[in-house]
């Protein structure tokens, strides 16, 4: 055989194997995006996972929250659809008024920069379900539109 040609072999397969080992990489990205999601790797229920001070007297009471920012698609979505979806709806962010020129009127911007840095390694959007005293219930990370939308269709995904 041609040296060449099994080096060329030999590079396509080394190409193959990657392309397999980077598809089962975000396999269990999902995956355990999935757990996050249904509180089962956090422990979500157990910990007491809760908003600071600072942003639950904003709320005022149950509400369902956005944490978001304005340079994520998804996140502008998201937010279109709390909107239209959620009662008393309320957008966490960094950002002022300004970077949300599209944010309906209906969804009530806090903006909290310590509160969104302990919340935004998860990764934005992320929809809570916040209780009167700022207990996080639920707490969702869509990867997509349908997910979204299930999210806040979702009785359980209501504030308490």
């Amino acid at each position: 055989m041609d040296p060449v040609l099994a080096l060329l072999i030999l590079a396509w397969a080394a190409i193959v194997l990657l392309y397999l080992g980077l598809a089962a990489v975000l396999r269990e990205v999902r995956l355990l995006r999935r757990g996050l999601t249904a509180g089962q790797a956090t422990g979500l229920g157990g910990t007491g996972l809760r908003l600071p001070d600072s942003v639950s007297a904003k709320l005022g009471g149950p509400r369902t929250v956005l944490v978001a920012d304005s340079g994520c698609p998804l996140c502008q979505f998201t937010a279109a659809e709390l909107a239209r979806h959620a009662d008393r709806p309320a957008l966490l962010t960094y950002e002022d008024r300004t970077a949300w020129p599209e944010l309906p009127d209906s969804v009530e911007l806090i903006t909290d920069r310590d509160a969104w840095q302990g919340l935004a390694h998860l990764n934005p959007p992320m929809l809570l379900s916040v209780a009167a005293d700022g207990r996080i219930d639920s707490l969702v990370l869509p990867t997509s539109a349908a997910d979204v939308l299930r999210a806040l269709r979702a009785p359980e995904r209501q504030p308490s």
